[in-house]
């Protein structure tokens, strides 16, 4: 049996009300050369037996003990027998039927080793609410520096050559929120990329715990900052200060306007002003 052009890899955990309407826009592809592998992360509800009813070959499932979303992928990643690998998160969708031929040909024709395209942002019912663009720039220093989107929707956007992930990369463990951020970082650190200037894909805003995710946010982002110093992407010392500045202000702001706990915000604020006071200058609260 010959190898898939395109494999998929979908992390699901307690995605029964959602998983289905991303495989159908798999399915709904005009690029048919694909496999699809959902890693069911230990879901406690019908996520598997829903899976199992689209009764596609095509599609597999793999039922493993919950180890989070990254691992998910990362199991994902190993399964993988295709050309290119793509992602898409359980309660997102392809809503352009092309979108999978579109990022192949972009990648085949500019011969660069991944892309990403623009992205809708959408409602609970998956409407198209905002249209969401990604840079044309650096997408290393536009993550770094919070001064914009970089790519949106990351976890169901890329699509990269397998020979990405044959050199290592792969989705770091120990993040949650940011590990989107983190693999696009070593994507574009190592390997060449182009935006799809057009919104294939659509992710989901759904309500959550606020206090909770900026609780995360913080943490993961403080790895995150942590390791990109490692990895070198911080040798500049007046971008540094810039990006953490920023960092830390977006944090303050986060827990002051939509946490609405000001002593948790303040002490950000401070670090902030103190590598970059122009920062006061800004719009008061800028938030995540």
């Amino acid at each position: 049996m010959n190898s898939p052009l395109i494999s998929i890899v979908i992390p699901a955990y307690n995605a029964e009300r959602w998983i289905i309407q991303a495989i159908h826009s798999v399915q709904a592809q005009t690029e048919q050369d694909w496999e699809l592998i959902v890693v069911n992360d230990g879901s406690k509800d019908e996520t598997s037996t829903v899976v199992r009813s689209a009764e596609d070959p095509r599609i597999t499932v793999i039922d493993k003990a919950n180890a989070g979303v990254s691992a998910a992928r990362n199991t994902g990643i190993e399964l993988a027998k295709g050309t290119y690998i793509a992602f898409l998160d359980a309660d997102d969708a392809m809503l352009a039927p092309k979108s999978l031929h579109t990022k192949l040909e972009v990648m085949r024709t500019a011969q660069v080793d991944w892309v990403f395209s623009d992205m809708w942002q959408c409602d609970a019912e998956m409407h198209p609410v905002l249209h969401e663009q990604g840079t044309d720039g650096d997408v290393v220093r536009t993550i770094l520096s919070g001064r914009g989107i970089g790519i949106p929707g990351i976890s169901s956007n890329i699509m990269a050559h397998r020979r990405c992930f044959d050199a290592g990369v792969r989705f770091d463990v120990h993040l949650s929120n940011a590990a989107d951020q983190d693999i696009a970082l070593s994507l574009a650190s190592a390997f060449t990329y182009r935006r799809v200037p057009e919104p294939l894909n659509g992710y989901r805003v759904l309500a959550g715990s606020m206090s909770r995710n900026i609780a995360l946010y913080e943490k993961d982002h403080l790895y995150l900052f942590a390791k990109a110093e490692r990895n070198g992407m911080l040798t500049d010392r007046a971008f540094r200060r810039y990006a953490l500045a920023n960092a830390f202000w977006a944090i303050g702001g986060s827990w002051w306007k939509k946490a609405r706990k000001p002593m948790k915000a303040i002490p950000w604020f401070m670090r902030a002003l103190i590598r970059r006071p122009a920062l006061l200058l800004r719009p008061f609260l800028r938030t995540i």
